[in-house]
């Protein structure tokens, strides 16, 4: 989360329509330039990825508006099977970690914040730099932290980013690819294929394509009523309507500015662009979803 003073672009419309503020892309900045490692994401929003923060480096752990195989976690659900053991890497050995806009309030994830600072006493080869945190609110943490920084956050990295010789950013928003279809290093089942693999997925996400949703999701973990009958194993009913179960499988419906609109077993989903960016580079250890019938060249 980013603690900003204008971070309500886009909201008055449809929170999907939401626009990054001047730390989400300071942020994806840092994070293009190779100096922010990993991003663990506690909004649904998308905003990093909107900044330009690479999609692989985003540890969504309380689930997302855009990815259809982690949808936002309701408190009685759980997390995605990756997100907690990704967590927990981030927490034993990040060097540094950065804390902007959250109360740090006893959530799970404040182990990655507080155990960087734990370490950062210890010095030698297992120390850790510690954490630096920037809120205008005070935290029960605030007297563990290397630095502290009472302040909006797009005021503080702004001048960051003047001291680490970038100069004033001038915020844009990525380029998304034009096309909706590519040739992707997957197989049809959305795991990355092993490296010098020369065979390539079709990922087809035109309109009206049929896709369905890749094993290892977590929509029955997250316990969104209205997503429940998919992996269901008996029939549910959300709203007096009683849903037979079904797999994930649906059609893309069409795109919008920065996602692809899903219909999935009747019920809308919506996939960031930025799923198909890290799937052409093949940066995604897995993808959300792949299309029910995939077409392969051999290359």
């Amino acid at each position: 989360a980013a603690r900003s003073g204008q971070n309500k672009v886009g909201w008055a419309k449809s929170p999907l329509l939401a626009r990054p503020t001047a730390t989400h892309f300071a942020l994806g900045f840092l994070g293009m330039q190779g100096l922010i490692h990993s991003w663990v994401q506690q909004n649904h929003d998308g905003l990093p990825q909107k900044a330009g923060f690479p999609q692989e480096r985003i540890n969504e752990i309380h689930g997302s508006w855009f990815d259809p195989s982690n949808p936002v976690v309701k408190y009685s659900g759980t997390l995605h099977p990756r997100a907690h053991p990704w967590m927990r890497e981030d927490a034993n050995t990040a060097d540094l970690v950065l804390v902007l806009g959250t109360s740090l309030g006893g959530l799970n994830a404040d182990q990655v914040a507080t155990n960087a600072a734990e370490r950062s006493l210890e010095g030698g080869p297992e120390g850790a730099l510690g954490t630096v945190c920037i809120n205008l609110q005070q935290t029960s943490e605030d007297g563990s932290m290397t630095l502290r920084f009472f302040g909006k956050s797009d005021d503080v990295l702004k001048e960051l980013l003047c001291e680490l010789g970038f100069g004033t950013l001038k915020p844009r928003a990525p380029l998304w690819p034009k096309v909706s279809h590519a040739l992707v290093p997957y197989d049809a089942e959305g795991r990355r294929l092993p490296d010098g693999t020369r065979q390539r997925m079709l990922l087809d996400l035109r309109d009206r394509a049929k896709v369905q949703i890749t094993p290892g999701h977590n929509i029955q973990g997250a316990k969104q009523p209205m997503y429940m009958h998919i992996g269901a194993e008996r029939p549910v009913t959300f709203k007096g309507e009683r849903r037979a179960p079904g797999p994930g499988r649906g059609t893309v419906l069409r795109r919008e500015l920065d996602h692809f609109l899903l219909n999935i077993e009747g019920q809308s989903m919506n996939l960031g662009v930025w799923w198909l960016v890290s799937a052409m580079s093949g940066a995604a250890p897995a993808l959300p979803v792949v299309n029910q019938k995939p077409t392969f060249d051999p290359a």
